[in-house]
C-alpha cells in the first residue's frame, strides 16, 4: 500500500468511528507528515482523494474539514433556496457581491435592451457553498437595487413585481470554478464544482430570470424522481 493511501484511509477511519464529526478540523498538514513521516505533497495527495469523494473540504488558510450533510436537491421541481435550507436543518445566508447594470447578450435569452446582473454568494451553516449570477430585465424589474437584494429573489419578483415563477429549466454540468468565483468561495482555482444555468419562466411562459450557479460538489446532492 502506498503512503499516501495509508494516510487516506487513517482519516476515513476517523470519520467511520466519527472520532470527528460533521464541520470538525482535520489534523494539519504539518501533523499528517509529522505522523507519518512523510513529505507534504503525499499528504496532499491523501487529502485531496478524500476531498474528491466529498468527504472532507478545505477553505483557504484555515484548513481541512470534515464534510457535512449535503443539501438535498430535486433538479425538476422550483427551487426557494431559503426554504430548502429550512426544511432540511441548515441556516442558509446570502451575501450580496455586486449589482450592475449591463447591455444585453445574445445568451441571455431575455428580450431586453439592458439587464441587472446580480452577484451573490450563498452560505449554509456559515459556509459558503455557491456563487451565482442573475440576470433580469432592467425595465420590468425596475428599481431592483430599492430593495433588500440578500433574502429571496423569487419573493421580491411575487411581492413586488407581481411576477411569478412557475416553470424552471436547468442544465447541470461538471466543470471547475472560475477564478473569481473561486475566491469568494474560499477555494484554490480549478476546484471541481456543479455548475447550473437555471432559466425561469412565468404563467406566460416568458423568461423572468436566467441564473448561472457554481455549486462546490460536495456541497448538493441532487435527488431524482422516476415514474
Amino acid at each position: 500500500m502506498l503512503l499516501f493511501q495509508e494516510i487516506r484511509n487513517y482519516i476515513h477511519q476517523l470519520l467511520a468511528d466519527q472520532s470527528i464529526a460533521a464541520g470538525d478540523k482535520l489534523p494539519s498538514e504539518r501533523a499528517l507528515q509529522e505522523q507519518f513521516s512523510s513529505t507534504r505533497i503525499t499528504v496532499r495527495e491523501a487529502l485531496l482523494r478524500l476531498e474528491a469523494e466529498g468527504l472532507i473540504y478545505s477553505q483557504k488558510r484555515r484548513g481541512w474539514f470534515v464534510t457535512p450533510a449535503k443539501l438535498k436537491w430535486h433538479p425538476a421541481t422550483k427551487v426557494n433556496f431559503y426554504e430548502l435550507a429550512k426544511q432540511q436543518g441548515f441556516k442558509a445566508d446570502t451575501l450580496v457581491i455586486d449589482l450592475t447594470i449591463k447591455a444585453n447578450f445574445s445568451d441571455s435569452g431575455i428580450n431586453a435592451p439592458s439587464l441587472y446582473h446580480l452577484q451573490r454568494v450563498r452560505s449554509l451553516d456559515n459556509r459558503a457553498v455557491m456563487y451565482e449570477d442573475i440576470y433580469c430585465d432592467t425595465q420590468r424589474f425596475e428599481q431592483l437595487e430599492s430593495h433588500s437584494l440578500n433574502g429571496s429573489i423569487t419573493d421580491i419578483m411575487a411581492t413586488q413585481y407581481n411576477t411569478v415563477v412557475c416553470k424552471e429549466n436547468s442544465v447541470i454540468s461538471v466543470t471547475v470554478l472560475p477564478d473569481h468565483v473561486a475566491i469568494k468561495l474560499e477555494k484554490n482555482s480549478g476546484t471541481p464544482c456543479l455548475k447550473i444555468i437555471r432559466k425561469r419562466y412565468d404563467e406566460c411562459h416568458a423568461l423572468v430570470d436566467n441564473n448561472i450557479e457554481y455549486w462546490l460538489h460536495n456541497a448538493i446532492e441532487m435527488i431524482v424522481d422516476g415514474q
